[in-house]
């Protein structure tokens, strides 16, 4: 009983220390604005990437070529 009191509080100090320095690292990018940084660069790439998308799927919808079902219907 002693012992698995001791091995909780040991688990619940290691993960308040190990959440207490990610914290403050956190804390120093965002003082020096890495953070700030890294969530612009996300997002330009994730705007990239759409953008591509978008640009593949219209060249798509202009470049179809008619079915000749549709040529058919379209001629009567």
């Amino acid at each position: 009983m002693d012992q698995s009191i001791i091995l909780v509080t040991a688990g619940i100090a290691a993960a308040a220390a190990i959440v207490g320095g990610i914290g403050l690292s956190g804390l120093r990018a965002a003082q020096r604005g890495r953070v700030e940084q890294r969530l612009q660069t996300v997002f330009d790439a994730f705007a990239e990437r759409e953008i591509a998308r978008e640009k593949i799927r219209r060249d798509r919808r202009h470049t179809r070529r008619p079915t000749p079902h549709g040529t058919i219907l379209q001629l009567q």
